[in-house]
């Protein structure tokens, strides 16, 4: 049990073997059925539901569509990756923390398993990713790969990271040159172990466990490491708020999007909206996915609280979205709540149609007024 343990935060089981940050795994899938989308008479009867308990629809805001982003850590490292890469013509830029190559995992527990990370295991995978990025390109099932040139990138990986190596974010690094991002800025120097790194953070950079928020010194004072993508995706920032936060963090219903056990996404998730963009200011908007063992079962807003991120969104009219996943002991079988890279849910996972991009594409598009 300790060696499962220690594995925690990414991704996958072989059937009956051990488990991976992601969770242990799903010897296969099986296609699930999308809710039926609530008929316009239902709404104002959910808004009376969702009010008594704390529980708010989104909203449509005044987004800006050439600043929309994507960011994520481990599992949600590789699901911001498939994301960004499925919706290049939507998300303008990503920031990754601990992930790898589009489709690392081929469908295939065991290589995702055994090539990926989560065991500290590697093999590489860069190849076989960009054939299928190219033929899904090809084929329609994503948007244009053409749409990553230029594309501002952000990665980070932990030189004592023993879950995901070093050599996956290094081919990650290589995928988005050789697709034209620029910037591209990868962090790759600090002893960190396998984490969120950000000032917010818990635990000190070389520790591996929950809630897997790490803080890492740069000289005198912590490093921000949001602070460099965000500059990357924004330009020029506002002043961090280290004081109160005058946006508001907020539940919200995942349901009406698609969202069930059925498919391992969670009954709500959370969003930050800044003061200016309630009043109608020009925003932008980021996307970003918590790792495995970081659900609300397990951490609770934990992650969206110490990402570092709202601070810096408050005063630079940025909204943050945080959707969340859920452990599941039984198909689709998810048992540390970790998004989707493999193909615990869905053949399709990596692609425009998969069950949980749809999910969350549609709460982008709410957001947007798409």
């Amino acid at each position: 049990m300790a060696s499962m343990r220690r594995l925690a935060p990414l991704a996958v089981l072989a059937v009956a073997l051990a488990s991976c940050s992601s969770g242990q795994t799903s010897s296969s899938s099986l296609p699930v059925a999308q809710p039926p989308a609530n008929p316009a008479s239902q709404q104002s009867a959910q808004s009376a539901a969702t009010a008594s308990t704390g529980i708010a629809h989104l909203s449509r805001y005044n987004i800006d569509p050439s600043k929309v982003f994507v960011a994520g850590i481990s599992s949600g490292g590789f699901f911001a990756v498939q994301m960004d890469v499925a919706h290049s013509a939507t998300f303008k830029g990503a920031a990754v923390y601990a992930g790898g190559v589009y489709w690392c995992a081929n469908d295939n527990v065991g290589t995702a398993l055994a090539a990926c990370g989560g065991e500290g295991l590697y093999a590489p995978e860069l190849t076989q990713s960009e054939t299928y990025l190219d033929t899904q390109s090809a084929l329609g099932t994503i948007d244009s790969e053409s749409n990553l040139a230029r594309h501002p990138v952000y990665l980070w990986s932990g030189t004592a990271d023993t879950l995901v190596p070093q050599k996956s974010m290094n081919d990650l690094a290589s995928e988005y040159a050789h697709y034209g991002a620029s910037p591209l800025v990868y962090d790759s120097t600090f002893p960190a172990e396998h984490g969120w790194e950000s000032p917010n953070g818990s635990l000190a950079c070389g520790t591996l466990g929950e809630p897997y928020m790490i803080v890492c010194d740069q000289g005198r004072e912590a490093y921000d490491s949001e602070k460099t993508w965000l500059q990357m995706f924004l330009g020029r920032l506002a002043p961090r708020n280290d004081g109160k936060l005058q946006g508001s963090l907020s539940r919200f219903d995942q349901t009406e999007f698609g969202a069930a056990a059925s498919n391992s996404m969670d009954t709500t998730g959370w969003v930050f909206v800044p003061e200016q963009c309630e009043r109608g200011h020009r925003c932008s908007l980021v996307v970003a996915f918590h790792g495995c063992l970081q659900t609300q079962a397990d951490i609770g807003n934990t992650y969206a609280t110490e990402s570092g991120i709202d601070p810096w969104a408050d005063r630079n009219d940025l909204i943050v979205l945080y959707p969340y996943a859920i452990k599941s002991s039984t198909v689709p079988y998810n048992p540390q709540g970790c998004w989707d890279w493999w193909g615990y849910d869905d053949p399709n996972y990596a692609l425009r149609s998969g069950t949980q991009i749809s999910i969350v594409y549609k709460m982008v598009q709410r957001l947007t007024g798409e």
